[in-house]
Protein backbone atom coordinates (compact mmCIF):
# COMPACT_ATOMS: atom_id res chain seq x y z
CA UNK A 1 0.00 0.00 0.00
CA UNK A 2 1.24 2.94 -0.87
CA UNK A 3 1.65 6.07 0.58
CA UNK A 4 -0.67 8.73 -1.00
CA UNK A 5 1.02 12.18 -1.73
CA UNK A 6 1.15 14.47 1.59
CA UNK A 7 -0.37 11.69 3.34
CA UNK A 8 0.91 9.51 6.39
CA UNK A 9 0.33 6.05 7.22
CA UNK A 10 -1.73 7.32 9.95
CA UNK A 11 -4.08 9.09 7.44
CA UNK A 12 -4.55 5.75 5.45
CA UNK A 13 -4.81 2.94 8.77
CA UNK A 14 -7.43 5.88 10.32
CA UNK A 15 -9.43 5.87 6.46
CA UNK A 16 -9.45 9.60 6.75
CA UNK A 17 -9.65 9.72 2.57
CA UNK A 18 -10.49 13.53 3.20
CA UNK A 19 -11.06 15.69 6.63
CA UNK A 20 -13.97 14.55 8.76
CA UNK A 21 -16.90 16.62 9.69
CA UNK A 22 -15.31 16.44 12.76
CA UNK A 23 -13.37 19.52 14.56
CA UNK A 24 -9.67 18.86 14.02
CA UNK A 25 -6.81 19.00 17.17
CA UNK A 26 -4.49 20.92 14.80
CA UNK A 27 -5.25 24.39 15.87
CA UNK A 28 -7.68 26.85 18.17
CA UNK A 29 -10.31 28.53 16.34
CA UNK A 30 -11.21 32.15 17.89
CA UNK A 31 -14.33 31.01 18.46
CA UNK A 32 -12.91 28.13 21.25
CA UNK A 33 -10.78 30.78 23.15
CA UNK A 34 -14.34 32.63 24.03
CA UNK A 35 -16.16 29.17 24.93
CA UNK A 36 -15.90 28.90 28.70
CA UNK A 37 -16.01 25.49 27.88
CA UNK A 38 -12.48 25.24 26.30
CA UNK A 39 -9.48 23.87 28.20
CA UNK A 40 -7.25 26.59 28.60
CA UNK A 41 -5.00 24.48 30.46
CA UNK A 42 -1.62 25.75 29.29
CA UNK A 43 -1.04 29.37 29.74
CA UNK A 44 0.22 30.91 25.94
CA UNK A 45 -0.85 27.56 24.27
CA UNK A 46 -3.53 29.53 22.37
CA UNK A 47 -2.99 28.60 19.61
CA UNK A 48 -2.65 24.79 19.94
CA UNK A 49 -5.60 22.47 20.30
CA UNK A 50 -2.89 19.92 20.96
CA UNK A 51 -0.96 20.77 24.04
CA UNK A 52 -4.36 21.55 25.81
CA UNK A 53 -5.47 18.24 25.07
CA UNK A 54 -2.57 16.64 25.84
CA UNK A 55 -2.60 18.89 29.10
CA UNK A 56 -5.81 17.48 29.92
CA UNK A 57 -4.41 14.11 30.11
CA UNK A 58 -0.72 13.94 30.66
CA UNK A 59 -0.30 17.27 32.41
CA UNK A 60 3.46 16.27 33.40
CA UNK A 61 4.12 15.62 29.55
CA UNK A 62 2.78 18.90 28.69
CA UNK A 63 4.59 20.87 31.20
CA UNK A 64 7.99 19.52 29.27
CA UNK A 65 6.91 21.24 26.34
CA UNK A 66 9.33 24.49 25.88
CA UNK A 67 7.06 27.66 25.93
CA UNK A 68 8.49 29.12 22.73
CA UNK A 69 7.59 25.30 21.14
CA UNK A 70 3.82 25.76 22.21
CA UNK A 71 2.32 25.78 18.95
CA UNK A 72 4.78 23.82 16.84
CA UNK A 73 2.93 20.69 16.81
CA UNK A 74 5.66 18.32 15.92
CA UNK A 75 7.68 19.47 19.09
CA UNK A 76 4.62 19.15 21.07
CA UNK A 77 4.33 15.47 19.97
CA UNK A 78 7.77 14.52 20.45
CA UNK A 79 7.37 16.16 24.29
CA UNK A 80 4.92 12.66 24.07
CA UNK A 81 6.99 10.53 22.40
CA UNK A 82 9.90 11.18 24.84
CA UNK A 83 7.48 10.50 27.35
CA UNK A 84 6.73 7.32 25.84
CA UNK A 85 10.01 6.08 25.19
CA UNK A 86 10.84 6.99 28.53
CA UNK A 87 7.94 4.76 29.75
CA UNK A 88 9.16 1.77 27.25
CA UNK A 89 13.01 1.61 28.45
CA UNK A 90 11.59 1.49 32.64
CA UNK A 91 9.07 -1.45 31.27
CA UNK A 92 5.59 1.03 32.24
CA UNK A 93 3.79 -0.69 30.27
CA UNK A 94 0.48 1.00 32.07
CA UNK A 95 2.12 4.15 30.67
CA UNK A 96 2.47 3.15 27.51
CA UNK A 97 -0.76 1.65 26.62
CA UNK A 98 -2.19 4.80 28.18
CA UNK A 99 -0.10 7.29 25.27
CA UNK A 100 -1.06 4.50 23.05
CA UNK A 101 -4.64 4.86 23.83
CA UNK A 102 -4.42 8.60 23.82
CA UNK A 103 -2.85 8.61 20.51
CA UNK A 104 -5.25 6.31 19.10
CA UNK A 105 -8.36 8.28 20.20
CA UNK A 106 -6.68 11.80 18.97
CA UNK A 107 -6.30 10.33 15.72
CA UNK A 108 -9.81 9.94 15.29
CA UNK A 109 -10.96 13.28 14.74
CA UNK A 110 -7.25 14.46 13.64
CA UNK A 111 -6.64 16.98 10.64
CA UNK A 112 -3.75 16.37 8.19
CA UNK A 113 -1.11 18.22 10.30
CA UNK A 114 -1.73 16.31 13.22
CA UNK A 115 -1.92 12.94 11.43
CA UNK A 116 1.79 14.18 9.82
CA UNK A 117 2.94 15.20 13.53
CA UNK A 118 1.66 11.91 14.91
CA UNK A 119 2.95 9.67 12.13
CA UNK A 120 6.57 11.47 11.92
CA UNK A 121 7.43 12.80 15.23
CA UNK A 122 5.97 10.14 17.37
CA UNK A 123 5.40 6.53 15.42
CA UNK A 124 8.36 6.61 13.33
CA UNK A 125 10.68 8.48 15.90
CA UNK A 126 9.96 6.31 18.75
CA UNK A 127 10.08 3.25 16.90
CA UNK A 128 13.34 4.37 14.28
CA UNK A 129 15.82 1.86 14.52
CA UNK A 130 14.78 0.10 18.24
CA UNK A 131 14.87 -3.58 18.09
CA UNK A 132 15.36 -4.25 21.41
CA UNK A 133 12.58 -6.55 23.36
CA UNK A 134 11.31 -3.13 25.15
CA UNK A 135 10.69 -1.83 22.19
CA UNK A 136 9.08 -5.50 20.31
CA UNK A 137 6.61 -5.79 23.67
CA UNK A 138 5.53 -2.31 22.75
CA UNK A 139 4.61 -2.38 19.28
CA UNK A 140 2.55 -5.20 21.08
CA UNK A 141 1.09 -3.19 23.05
CA UNK A 142 -0.45 -0.65 19.88
CA UNK A 143 -3.79 -0.59 19.61
CA UNK A 144 -4.60 -2.44 15.94
CA UNK A 145 -4.62 0.53 13.77
CA UNK A 146 -1.49 2.66 15.55
CA UNK A 147 0.26 -0.41 14.78
CA UNK A 148 -0.98 -0.71 11.23
CA UNK A 149 -0.08 2.98 11.02
CA UNK A 150 3.42 2.54 11.85
CA UNK A 151 3.88 -0.42 9.28
CA UNK A 152 2.88 1.78 6.65
CA UNK A 153 5.06 3.97 7.35
CA UNK A 154 7.70 1.73 7.71
CA UNK A 155 6.96 -0.03 4.38
CA UNK A 156 6.93 3.10 2.75
CA UNK A 157 10.71 4.29 4.20
CA UNK A 158 12.22 0.88 3.21
CA UNK A 159 10.84 1.84 -0.30
CA UNK A 160 12.81 5.23 -0.53
CA UNK A 161 15.93 3.45 0.73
Amino acid sequence: MAIEENRTGTWQAYDKTRPGATKPLDKVSSADLHNPAFPKTIPFARESRFANYLALHFPEVAATIDAEDLGMLHLEVSALKLATHDAILKQDWETVRTHFAFVDDVLETAGTDLHDAIGISYLVNLFYNETTHNFAKARTLMPKRLATALEIMERHYEDLA
